[in-house]
Parts: structure tokens; sequence; C-alpha cells
């Protein structure tokens, strides 16, 4: 205890200085008369303060033992004697009051100091601390649990989607879009262009059009279905008032339908890779839906010379039947743009014994050097080498995927009766092959 506590204890202890101060005063003092940073401050005051209780003023207090006061129940201390004021026959009077104070000393002075004080936040901040970092680390452990959980479920999943098809090592997927997002928004501006149709050689690319097809192409007739699993819809409408703002040309002598058709030109290019898709086929007479590929370097050398893979085309009058078909130019020699009587194709189809219409199937190409093979649900529908084309195999360079619906009397059927129909794609994936297959992003 520093000097300056010795002398308030010293003080307080002192008779006259209690009964002058009074047991709460008393209490007060030794109740806070320890080590604070403010204490030399708080002791010269209370030191003053003592020795003005003790000056000839304050103790010149005369006893009121009896003298009347104003209110039953005051009470106040006079030397070290506590008076009350009571009523004594109708007189309101002071009366001295038995406290118990004759026997009064002073509380013991215990407690921690400043500096166990101290050291004990600095104790419970360090255990809080250490807490709070467990639990960090333990949120981080669960994060990291569970984001490798996620992962390992997705590999997994995918793991379990590569396609098993017999006589081909399908590998790493290297690309896919899963068609994910909000009802109503358009596909990925980053893999995709929603196309009208044109007819300009120089300008050809994912949009040009060859087909006696009786649609006008927009891009608000494509939309995300907003569904968990996701879905990109086409849909085709019969015209029966005015055409959407989006609307492009008609290229045919009538167009009474409006459809969607997009691509990857542009912005992906794939050579070589096992690509599939999943597709619920629209239904009804007239539909000629596609999922198809063009050479990535049509706006250079022009339709044939650029080569086109057709994945899969349905007939909607042949709701069983899917077809696949290569197309090439019989002179290659030829200036860019030469069409089209240079051009050739060899088709081929399967019947699958079931309505394609009905629900989803895979349309895949399993595409290597000199080789492109065609499947619907795994099964082969037919391969195409070089040494069976009477003319120019120019399918070992880059290609773009398409996919649209038109609507062609020639190739499914009168449309007469078609009102409306949906194409749904789910999703379009591309796996390495047999050690091929690359994905180029531009």
């Amino acid at each position: 205890m520093d000097p300056l506590h010795e002398v308030i204890e010293l003080l307080i202890r002192g008779s006259t200085v209690r009964a002058r101060l009074g047991p709460h005063i008393i209490n007060r003092l030794l109740r806070y008369h320890r080590p604070v940073k403010k204490t030399p401050v708080f002791l010269a005051v209370t030191i003053f303060s003592i020795f003005l209780t003790l000056s000839p003023t304050s103790a010149s207090t005369k006893n009121i033992e009896g003298s009347s006061c104003k209110q039953s129940g005051l009470q106040q201390l006079q030397d070290r004697d506590l008076y009350s004021c009571v009523k004594v026959r109708s007189k309101l009077v002071w009366q001295l009051t038995d406290d118990n104070t004759s026997s009064f000393a002073p509380y013991p002075i215990s407690g921690p100091t400043w500096q166990e004080l101290a050291d004990i936040r600095d104790a419970a901040a360090k255990a809080a601390a250490e807490i709070l970092a467990k639990q960090a680390a333990e949120l981080r452990a669960q994060q990291e649990a569970a984001a490798k959980a996620a992962a390992d479920a997705k590999a997994a999943k995918a793991a379990a989607e590569i396609p098993k098809v017999a006589g081909l090592v399908i590998g790493k997927l290297l690309w896919s879009d899963e068609f994910m997002g909000a009802q109503g928004s358009a596909v990925d501006s980053k893999n995709w262009s929603a196309r009208n149709c044109h007819r300009v050689p120089t300008g050809m690319g994912g949009g040009a059009c060859f087909d006696s097809e009786v649609v006008y192409y927009a891009p608000s007739a494509i939309k995300l279905d907003g569904s968990n699993d996701g879905a990109a819809v086409i849909s085709t409408t019969r015209i029966t008032g005015a055409l959407p703002s989006d609307a492009g040309r008609c290229l045919t002598a009538y167009c009474g339908f409006v459809s969607g058709r997009f691509d990857t030109h542009g912005k992906l290019a794939f050579k070589y890779g096992f690509i599939e898709a999943r597709i619920k086929m629209p239904e009804g007479s007239g539909n000629h839906p596609a999922f198809w590929m063009l050479g990535d370097n049509i706006n250079q050398v022009g339709w044939p010379n650029s080569g086109e893979m057709d994945i899969t085309e349905i007939r909607g009058n042949q709701p069983t039947i899917a077809t696949s078909a290569t197309h090439f130019s019989t002179t290659p020699t030829l200036s860019p743009n030469t069409c089209c009587w240079n051009h050739k194709y060899k088709v081929d189809d399967l019947n699958v014994g079931t309505d394609l219409f009905a629900g989803y199937h895979l349309y895949a190409i399993a595409w290597m050097p000199n080789s492109i093979s065609y499947y619907v649900d795994n099964r082969l529908i037919s391969t195409t080498t070089p040494s069976m084309l009477d003319g120019t195999w120019s399918f070992n360079d880059k290609f773009f995927l398409i996919l649209n619906n038109a609507v062609n009397a020639g190739f499914s059927g009168s449309w007469q009766n078609l009102q409306s129909s949906t194409m749904s794609i789910d999703w379009v994936r591309s796996y390495q092959v047999n050690g091929h297959g690359e994905v180029f992003k531009q």
C-alpha cells in the first residue's frame, strides 16, 4: 500500500472522523480507496475533505436531542450519533437512534489490484481469441470439406455420365453448357449467338440458311426454361399477328412461322472429340429439328467447301427415325464461295423403334482424324471416312455447333396442321475420344 493510502486508512479509522463523516461515506471510502490510475487526485480530494470534516467549524455541532424537527422519518448524523425525527406526545422531535455504530470497524480492504485485473482481462481476451480462432478454423475446415464433397460429387456425377459407347474410349469432359439460368433468360452469350438468316456469301457464318425453310428466325424464340436441371427451349409458332421485332428475313416465297436458331461461331470452335447433346425433339409433321456443325472457316471458303456434319436431323413425319449426314465439296480448287453444283452428301438413318418426340434422347458424333461416326442413344447410325466420299475431306479442321428447328415440308412432311412446337436442349457436352479432342475459345 502506498503512503497516501495509509494516510486515508489512518484518518478514517479515527472515531471522530467516522462519526463526522457518517457510515455511508466511510463505507464508500473504504470500498473505493484502492489503487487506481487516478489515485493521486482522488486521494488528495479525499484527504482535503476529511480535514474539512475535522475543522473547528465542523466540530462545533451542538447536541440536537429533543429539539423539534419538521418531518417524521428524517435522519441526520451528529458526531458519531444518529438522530431520527419521531413523534413524541404529538410533537416531532429529534431522538437518538441506536444504529450499532459504537462498535463500527472499517471493512477490510480486499480484492485484486489493477495489475491483477489487467492480467485477468488479458487472459480473458486471449481465451476469447483462441475460441474465435478455433471456431474460424473449424468453419474453414467445414467449408473445405463441403467444397471437397461437392467437387467429389460433381466429379463422380461427371464420371458416371461419361458416355459408354462400344469401341470408343471417351475421356475427360472438355466443355459443356447445361443451360442453367432464370426462366425466360437468353442462352449464355459467351458460348452462343442467336441468329437470323441470310445468304450473303462473305458473311454466311452461323446465320447462313440454304433450304426452303418457311420460318423467320428470331432470338426471342430461344429461352431458358429455368428448371432445376436447366434447358434451352426453341419455340416454333405459327404467325397469327405481328412479327417479333427481332425477326429476320424470310428467304423463301412464304414464311408462316417464327422459330429459333443459335450457334457457337466466333465464340467456340471444336476439333475432334465426342460431342453429345440431350434433346427432346419437337413433335408434329413439318418440324425439321437439327443438331449440326459447319466449318469454322465458312466465311473464308464458303459452303460446301467448309464442310458440314449433321449430327442429327429428325423428320417431323417419321418420329422413330434419326438421320445423320456429311456434306462436302467435289471441287476444292475452285474459288471461295462457289456453290452449289459442287455439293454432295452422304446420309444415313436409323430406326430406333421408339418415338423420339416422346422424351429426351442422346445425339452424338465421335469425330477423329479421317473418321466421323454418328450415334443416337449410344447406338451407331453410321461411320464416314475419306474413302467413302467422292470429293474433298475438309473434316480435319475446326468446326462450330448449331441448334435450330426449321419448318420444311420437303424434308419433314406437311406443316398445314402445325400450330406450335418446342425443342428442348438439356445440355451440350464435348469430351475427348480415343485421345482426340480440343475446344477453342475465341
